[in-house]
């Protein structure tokens, strides 16, 4: 760079030399529009972090309770949405939302809200009049690792998985009677997961709060979409199990049957070993689940040139995709765990390839 040459700097970003003071002390100015944003004054500290990158980040030593709001007017908006801009409000992290109108809220737009509701968690009424309605939230992200959700979609697929399985083994079908209520209990973890790395990316207090950086928490996002995509597919094998009780018999001693709990052995040690860093257990059961679904493939082949019984062939074939599909998205959930954990060994080596 040459001599006089100003510093380039980037959206956002501000460069600054760094002094020298007392012949051993390195120290940089601080932006004084920050400064006043924090309502900081000289003698007061603040918070020095080195992060995993490289970087240090500066924050006050007070964390400021700010809450983020969204005043959601229907006047400005196609009303065909209100649930999707309340999900993506939701997601965000938002902690107060209101919704109004120039007239009186109607009846279809309060069953929306109800619904949003009910799909969410930790989201409350906390002001109901006739032309607005606002809801905060009452669930502190820091007071729910990622890992905890995680762990309750798990739970929540494979159960509709074990309890399809045993109906077909001859159980009361009435197990499966909640099955709804199963599939919205995954897509509300999925959305709640979604809202605590969309406010860790946008916060270094929450970050910090839920024990892992960013990059981690991308990846626990990643995880709960495979996890969600699980439960849609569970979802439907549980509800063509209820709803075909009795009508259709399938063997469990051959495929696709034979794969259902292959699969479950697998995630099973797939989800114990999320934090045991045992790298050779990821990889076995990645290639056990490959089999499996290769396996499968043949079957739904063999399935497609059958002369049985067409009800009988479409209910099994639906199964062996179903199957596979899990099997499918569980390897797409190792392939991330062992993306994560190679990412945790990777060391940030200096470049002498000159940045400007």
């Amino acid at each position: 760079m040459y001599q006089g040459e100003k510093m380039k700097s980037t959206i956002g970003v501000e460069y600054r030399k760094l002094q020298v003071t007392g012949g051993s002390t390195y120290i940089v100015s601080l932006p004084k529009r920050w400064i006043k944003e924090n309502n900081l004054k000289p003698s007061d500290t603040v918070g020095i972090e080195h992060l995993s990158s490289g970087e240090i980040q500066i924050s006050p030593k007070e964390n400021k309770n700010l809450r983020r709001t969204v005043d959601l007017d229907l006047a400005k908006y196609p009303r065909g949405a209100l649930y999707d801009y309340l999900i993506g409000i939701y997601v965000s992290g938002a902690d107060l939302i209101t919704i109004r109108d120039k007239t009186e809220l109607g009846i279809k737009e309060r069953r929306i809200i109800r619904q949003f509701l009910r799909d969410t968690r930790g989201m409350e009424i906390s002001l109901d009049e006739d032309n607005s309605i606002t809801i905060v939230s009452l669930l502190n992200p820091n007071e729910l690792p990622l890992q905890v959700s995680l762990n309750r979609m798990y739970l929540l697929v494979t159960s509709l998985v074990e309890d399809s399985y045993g109906v077909l083994s001859g159980e009361d079908v009435e197990e499966l009677s909640d099955h709804d209520d199963r599939e919205r209990q995954i897509d509300a973890r999925r959305l709640l997961v979604d809202r605590q790395v969309a406010m860790a990316l946008n916060s270094p207090h929450i970050e910090r709060a839920l024990g892992i950086n960013r990059y981690q928490a991308m990846q626990h996002g990643a995880m709960s979409h495979y996890l969600e995509r699980m439960g849609d597919h569970a979802y439907q094998f549980a509800k063509l199990v209820f709803e075909t009780s009795g009508e259709v018999s399938v063997s469990l001693d051959t495929l696709p049957m034979t794969s259902i709990p292959v699969w479950l052995s697998a995630l099973r040690s797939i989800i114990r070993n999320t934090y045991s860093k045992e790298m050779a257990v990821l990889v076995d059961e990645k290639l056990r689940l490959k089999s499996q679904l290769q396996d499968l493939e043949i079957h739904e082949e063999e399935l497609m040139s059958s002369k049985d019984r067409a009800q009988n062939v479409l209910i099994e074939f639906k199964i062996s995709e179903t199957i596979r599909r899990l099997c499918g998205y569980s390897i797409d959930l190792t392939e991330t765990l062992i993306n994560m954990m190679m990412a945790e060994r990777t060391n940030l080596m200096e470049s002498n390839e000159e940045v400007y």
